[in-house]
């Protein structure tokens, strides 16, 4: 900083000042570009938890409908061999978690 015979030169100190300003708006450009990047990510989060629980329902719907269908083969005399193994299974292999029983 430039000090003349009165102390310090005050066109040296606004001009130093005009330069911070001009990296604080270029840091709060970079800030504001995260910030959507950060909110485009959790939109797009909240989207796919809303889609997993949406599938985890429909899940658990299959494996009552075919529990009932089973029941239903069942009292008819109608022998379905390991359908519950085979269900497990399959959720296992979709890396789903088993449902409620």
């Amino acid at each position: 900083m430039a000090q003349g015979g009165n102390g310090i030169d005050i066109g040296t100190v606004y001009r130093m000042l005009i330069q911070m300003s001009a990296r604080l708006d270029q840091l709060l450009e970079v800030v504001n570009d995260h910030s959507r990047i950060l909110n485009d990510h959790s939109r797009i989060l909240n989207d796919h938890a809303r889609q997993l629980d949406d599938l985890s329902a429909n899940v658990a719907s299959l494996r009552a409908d075919v529990g009932h269908y089973h029941e239903a083969v069942i009292s008819q005399g109608i022998h379905y061999s390991d359908l519950e193994g085979r269900v497990l299974r399959v959720e296992r292999h979709l890396r789903l978690d088993p449902a409620e029983r």
